[in-house]
């Protein structure tokens, strides 16, 4: 057009020239922008576009234009071998534990630079490993490998080896056998030779992204004066000396005069007052909109040039070239503001940037918590260069009208003068767009306008975070938590040489259980890591708490109790948004709802409080003594009124949260910190009445023992009243003579006339997260029903509050899974995972919850199948079916996805404990236990029931605070106290920090270390490809599968297997018959893009030639896409069952019975090329039998009034008809571009209709009572059977009725009534199917077997001979009596003290 309007328009003079009217197509789903191009347009056509103002143009022409954009593409390394000296190195530190960031940067430089990068990398390192080491004498010998001396010698080896080698110059000749330097490194120096002609007007900046790149490769560049002389490079990383904001000015400033001409940077540099340059090279690309604006605001105009190296075939590289290409108006005008103007603007829409953060070397960060903003749930890190894209991400977030774009500036700056000598300084204030919880920010004075944006920024990160708002996802991505390397995800023609799976597997794997030990045989020990969240949160001490309220409302039908009364959780750090929770009594699930409130002030005195009744709730709920410090203390509990309700956000901005610090009853939670009981006013019964109404009452005047809630005043009794209906006092007059005869020193009463209290056990602490766990129930042994109110004291801990406190221990470790889920979903996956879906995924169903993995796990294992078959046909074009089929089991088998699972740290995050209420201690409490004093029984007279603790002083153990009976002569304070905090040793450290032996075996083991077995990892690995699924389908499934080590190298995204793939040509593959392609068609429903390939699918083996295009490959994949479709299809349709279940509807759908029958009953049989008359024959024979089958059983169903079933199962087919369905899905999936539209077509039409008339769990076969009971077995049910009986029978003749019930766990599932007790039997199997298809928590709400199972295996384990002390063997004596005696609960247990010795026993 230029071209045409300069040769035949503008030639011609102003009045000659003919009128031109031009019409512009804009999608309808974008708004118009007027902007630098359309200027230029309106330049190049000499005409106007209608309706733009002069203000417009003259606002667009403030713009510059952009800069001229080249991608520059370099070869891919054919492979990259670990140089000699890396190697060397590796002898001395195999584990790369000594010097593992060294190693690492190696790597990096080996990939990106070459080899004789890789060297520099130690020699720069030098200076620091002569620092680290220390002289080693001979005469030291060496113990252990990971001893001092053992380690100083392999530094001192390291050492000599580094000092002794010999460092080569870069080799640029590709053709040359010493070619030392990367291609990607080669084509960058032709790009920088390619500027010598601009002189010292040249002005460069190369952006790369690790830090160890940039030292490196302006060391190489200063070493090649022969070639790019000219250069005067200085490296700009953000770290160590350039992090100095001095240090910087100094480079930018040396930069502008030409002292330096190439700048090396990392992405910190990108945003810095740099002049406009002649080059600026994206050496290494991001996923990041802000980076490619700063990268252009970094060039000069139009005669500046902006290159992106993109490695051939790179499909990553592809990707985010293409995001730059396809920029719609919206976000390429906002680019261009960012760009050009020190105001900038709010992005148009949400931005998804990569979370990776600016830093590439995290191990040598600086750990001044004062210089970033860390997050404690997933502990990634904002510094101030990180602030920019956080508060663009942010106000980004805000945007909900996408049509709506904001001329508003986002920064504004003010500059004064001579605020440092003669320098300005300037202030940014950050204007946030309407929405936002407040209007603006200003940061401090700065010498450069960018450091006071960054400045202004970081302050409006900490605001935010301050006030709970800064989300978590807006967090840069914390490092990956392990130390082994991992496999590049996106970069894939990388090919790093790696160690044998076997040699893998015994570096890295940790060691099986053998025979013999306490664990199972086979099973490996893990690290079992906690939520980063409360660590992350110890050593903020402001005196500002941030709420979580803890609500729920329970049904009378589950609680006969009372109400429960809120509870705030209050931590140091906000907690992030938590989804309602479920909890689960008698199997019914309740939602617990986790409202943030705004955060509050408070003083010491109040924290003090605050920590004491904190204590005084944990005491109570473990009934232990639990102690903690208040400085490691990680939250703190409160009350708040039984009928406060939260206000409703209706109305209110999205950043407003309910004030609850006024609601807190101060009062009471003083009292509580104070005093833990008090004495009951019982003047009268109207008084005690109001005393007792929402208590808790305990009949003894100590902290740990029985609690009983009030149930009503009884003025109509009294002490000297035998209760009729209260069996412990049946055997003797009165409740008076039974205090005497059982009450330990009762002298008597003041007052014989006062009315007693009527009272229930408060129930022990359960596990709400169980739907199976059983309920509280009160033991056999009688417990007291009526007390007297004279020897009762009051807690001082409400029974509304009480109930809830009873309920945290579910409930806080429900949140500790939660925060687990949310840290390893930003470690690993960029958050691209539903959160429910990924703790399902991440738990084991021996953790006894209410979700497990084993439903996901069958999803990902079928995605895991189709994807690596896709990949495999596509990278290897020429490979039979049976060398794909070995190549894709080292993919998916359950060994390779254990190696890649831990490579990647993923089995310390999953949770295959269950949750045991007896062992829960809130962070960093342990239990103080006195020295046992050993009696005699027959010196202590004890009540029925009671445990007797003594101290070391013999008095009763006392509670903290000084709990005291109001007529006790001697108060229980000073020496018998329990303390709050641990113990001071000698040594200076504390109780909390040396747990005892004994501590540890009574708490059930370490609770650090967890043991998995392989196939527990593997099927976690797929379950969480298979959570990845159903959050982001198969795109988001891939990026999953990368992200966790599964090896599909060259693959980004699927599209790319349409550019990779390759297809036989036409001419190679038989001809069909006439027809055939249109029959087929219309069959499936779709139609091929590339009929050959149809031709392929249809080609038996048999036809002499055409072994490569027969249709065996096709089936390789179809196999691999149908089981992918089944699962896909039953996990929708039958989205109750159990795995179970699924497992089985899935093995009859793709069975080769199951595929024969859908061949011959679609028509499909009837195209098949083949050149055998016995398989003709077979073909034939099989399909006049299947009609004959078919027929007979939709007869029969009829006549039963059901479904049809599986009428196939007794004619056995000829393989090729079940082949043929699956080599014609794989053929329609090629023929489409890899795309599944025509494969799920042909799926919808054809196998779904069959699928769901004739297989269902009620048709699975002609025997539903075996259908049945595999369902039961699949799911570890052991208390099943079918009770027969007979309903009538007539005395005379005939007539007789049995009935049949499906009994499971006691209870009747179904049953049915027929004259034949057979037919009985069947129909009552038919309706339990159907009962366990509309009700799919049937099982799980009714069945324990597998735990009770679990339990069993474990206590035969704990009693084999000769596997315990004496000490063990005691306390497993002690605790089977206690489980075995409902009479004693947790509540009846006193102060924990030290075992017994040997010699104690033995008395």
């Amino acid at each position: 057009m230029i071209q045409v309007m300069h040769d035949f328009f503008r030639i011609t003079d102003t009045l000659s020239r003919p009128r031109l009217f031009a019409t512009i197509l804009n999608d309808t789903e974008h708004k118009f922008f007027f902007d630098v191009g359309l200027l230029n347009l309106e330049r190049v056509l000499d005409a106007k576009i209608y309706g733009i103002t002069t203000e417009k143009r003259a606002e667009v022409m403030v713009f510059p234009e952009k800069p001229t954009e080249f991608v520059i593409f370099y070869d891919p390394s054919v492979k990259v071998t670990d140089t000699p000296l890396n190697k060397q190195l590796r002898k001395f530190d195999p584990f790369e534990t000594i010097f593992r960031q060294q190693f690492s940067n190696a790597r990096d430089a080996l990939a990106e630079l070459g080899s004789c990068a890789s060297d520099l990398i130690w020699r720069r390192a030098l200076k620091d490993i002569e620092a680290t080491s220390e002289p080693v004498y001979e005469e030291e010998e060496e113990n252990q490998p990971d001893s001092y001396i053992a380690i100083a010698k392999a530094k001192s080896n390291i050492l000599n080896v580094i000092r002794n080698s010999v460092f080569s110059m870069p080799n640029l000749n590709p053709t040359s056998k010493g070619f030392n330097v990367s291609p990607k490194f080669a084509k960058l120096v032709h790009i920088l030779k390619a500027c010598e002609p601009h002189g010292d007007a040249f002005r460069g900046i190369v952006f790369v992204q690790k830090r160890c790149v940039a030292f490196v490769l302006a060391d190489i560049l200063r070493t090649l004066d022969d070639q790019v002389g000219f250069l005067r490079p200085q490296t700009v990383v953000g770290h160590g000396a350039s992090s100095d904001l001095a240090y910087q000015q100094e480079v930018v400033e040396s930069f502008r005069l030409g002292t330096f001409n190439l700048l090396i940077a990392t992405k910190f540099a990108e945003d810095l007052e740099i002049i406009p340059c002649t080059l600026v090279v994206r050496f290494d690309l991001f996923e990041s909109y802000v980076s490619y604006a700063h990268c252009r605001a970094r060039t000069r105009g139009p005669e500046g040039h902006l290159i992106h190296m993109a490695e051939r075939g790179s499909d990553v590289h592809r990707r985010i070239l293409t995001q730059i290409a396809r920029l719609d108006p919206k976000m390429d005008g906002w680019i261009q503001r960012v760009a050009n103007t020190a105001g900038s603007a709010v992005p148009p829409y949400a931005l998804h940037e990569t979370n990776d953060p600016y830093r590439s070397d995290s191990e040598d960060e600086d750990e001044d918590p004062a210089k970033f903003v860390k997050d404690p749930t997933t502990s990634g890190r904002i510094y101030r260069q990180d602030a920019t894209t956080a508060v663009y991400r942010f106000v980004s977030l805000l945007q909900t009208d996408p049509s709506y774009i904001s001329a508003e500036s986002l920064f504004e700056f003010e500059e004064f003068r001579g605020g440092l000598g003669d320098k300005s300084t300037y202030i940014c204030t950050v204007l946030l767009p309407p929405g936002a919880p407040f209007a603006k920010v200003s940061g401090p004075p700065s010498t450069s306008v960018a450091q006071a944006r960054r400045s202004a920024c970081y302050q409006t990160c900490v605001e935010l975070f301050q006030k709970g708002l800064l989300d978590y996802r807006l967090f840069p991505r914390p490092p990956l938590p392990t130390s082994r390397r991992q496999r590049k995800p996106y970069v894939s023609t990388h090919v790093m040489e790696e160690l044998s799976d076997k040699e893998d597997d015994e570096l890295f794997l940790p060691t099986k259980a053998k025979p013999g030990q306490s664990k199972s045989t086979g099973t490996r020990s893990y690290v079992r890591k906690k939520p980063d969240f409360w660590p992350n949160s110890l050593p903020i001490m402001r005196g500002c708490l941030y709420p979580t309220i803890v609500t729920l409302t329970i049904g009378s039908e589950t609680n006969a109790d009372g109400p429960y009364a809120p509870i705030v959780i209050l931590t140091r750090l906000p907690l992030p948004s938590i989804d309602p929770l479920k909890l689960y009594f008698s199997g019914a699930a309740t939602a617990v709802n986790m409202v943030r409130g705004a955060p509050f002030e408070v003083d010491e005195d109040r924290l003090h409080i605050l920590y004491r009744y904190t204590v005084r709730i944990c005491r109570a709920v473990g009934n232990k003594p639990f102690i903690c410090s208040k400085d490691t203390m990680a939250y703190f509990f409160a009350p708040l009124p039984h009928d406060w309700i939260a206000p409703s956000k209706i109305d209110k901005s999205e950043w407003w949260f309910p004030n609850i610090g006024d609601h807190i009853p101060w009062n009471l939670v003083k009292l509580a910190a104070r005093d833990g009981l008090l004495s009951l006013n019982s003047q009268d019964a109207k008084t005690l009445k109001e005393d007792t109404e929402d208590a808790i009452i305990q009949d003894r005047w100590v902290e740990f023992t029985r609690r009983y809630q009030c149930v009503r005043v009884r003025p109509d009794l009294n002490p000297l009243s035998k209760p009729e209906d209260s069996p412990r006092e049946q055997e003797y007059d009165s409740l008076v003579e039974y205090c005497k005869a059982r009450r330990k020193g009762f002298d008597g009463l003041q007052n014989y006339k006062q009315p007693l209290i009527e009272v229930s056990r408060v129930p022990a602490v359960l596990n709400h997260l169980n739907p199976t766990a059983r309920p509280f129930t009160n033991p056999k042994k009688h417990s007291a029903k009526y007390l007297i109110p004279e020897l009762c004291a009051k807690f001082t801990i409400p029974a509304s509050t009480f109930r809830t406190a009873l309920l945290l221990p579910s409930i806080l470790r429900r949140l500790d899974d939660i925060l687990l889920v949310k840290e390893l979903n930003s470690k690993f996956f960029d958050h691209s995972i539903l959160e429910h879906e990924l703790h399902a995924a991440i738990s084991a169903p021996s953790s006894a919850v209410d979700v497990d993995y084993e439903r996901l796990e069958l999803l990902g294992d079928a995605y895991l199948k189709y994807l690596s078959s896709i990949y495999l046909f596509v990278t290897n074009p020429s490979e039979h079916e049976g060398a794909l089929h070995v190549s894709r089991q080292r993919i998916i088998s359950n060994r390779s996805l254990l190696r890649n699972a831990d490579r990647s740290g993923l089995p310390q995050f999953i949770q295959s404990k269950p949750f045991t209420t007896k062992l829960w201690a809130p962070p960093n409490f342990e239990v103080y236990r006195l020295p046992r004093v050993v009696v005699r029984n027959d010196e202590i007279p004890k009540e029925e029931g009671e445990i007797v603790e003594l101290n070391a002083h013999n008095d009763t153990a006392a509670p903290f605070g000084g709990v005291t009976h109001p007529d006790s002569k001697t108060e229980l304070h000073g020496d018998a106290q329990l303390p709050l905090q641990p113990p001071v040793l000698n040594d200076g450290t504390s109780l909390q920090d040396k747990p005892s032996k004994a501590s540890k075996k009574r708490s059930g083991g370490d609770d650090t270390v967890q043991w998995l077995g392989d196939k527990a990892v593997a099927d976690v690995a797929e379950a969480i490809i298979g959570a990845a699924y159903v959050s982001g389908g198969r795109e988001g499934a891939l990026r999953v599968t990368k992200a966790i080590n599964i090896p599909v190298p060259h693959i980004d995204r699927w599209s790319d297997f349409g550019h990779k793939a390759l297809a036989p040509p036409p001419e190679v593959t038989a001809k069909l018959k006439d027809g055939s392609v249109q029959a087929v068609e219309a069959i499936i429903g779709h139609n091929f893009q590339r009929p050959h390939l149809l031709a392929q699918a249809l080609t038996h083996a048999s036809i002499y030639g055409n072994e490569m295009t027969c249709y065996e490959r096709l089936e390789f994949i179809g196999d691999a896409i149908l089981d992918f479709l089944v699962i896909r299809h039953i996990f929708g349709r039958d989205g109750n069952l159990s795995p179970g279940a699924l497992t089985l509807l899935k093995g009859a759908m793709v069975s080769n019975s199951t595929l024969a029958a859908v061949c011959v009953w679609a028509g499909l049989h009837e195209h098949l090329l083949f050149e055998s008359y016995a398989l003709a024959d077979s073909i034939r024979a099989y399909s006049d039998e299947l009609g004959i089958k078919q027929r007979e059983e939709e007869d029969l169903a009829a006549k039963e009034s059901r479904l049809p079933g599986q009428y196939w199962l007794e004619v056995e087919p000829p393989k090729a008809l079940s082949d043929v369905v699956e080599s014609i899905l794989g053929a329609v999936y090629v023929s489409d571009n890899f795309s599944p539209v025509g494969a799920e077509a042909f799926f919808d039409k054809v196998l779904k209709p069959f699928y769901d008339k004739h297989i269902t769990l009620r048709t699975l076969s002609h025997h539903p009572t075996k259908i049945l009971f595999e369902l039961f077995q699949s799911q570890g049910c052991q208390e099943f059977e079918i009770v027969k009986d007979i309903v009538s029978e007539d005395d005379g003749q005939t007539t007789r009725c049995d009935a049949s019930a499906v009994v499971v766990h006691d209870i009747i599932l179904a049953s049915a009534e027929d004259p034949s007790s057979t037919f009985a039997a069947r129909r009552a199997s038919f309706l339990a199917l159907d009962a366990l298809e509309g009700d799919s928590t049937f099982l799980t709400r009714t069945c324990d077997c597998r735990a009770r199972t679990q339990k069993k295996k474990a206590e035969r384990k704990s009693l084999k001979k000769g596997n315990q002390s004496p000490v063990e063997m005691e306390e497993m004596i002690v605790e089977g009596v206690l489980a075995s005696d409902p009479e004693v609960d947790d509540n009846d247990r006193a102060l924990p003290a030290e075992p017994l010795q040997e010699n104690d026993i033995a008395d």
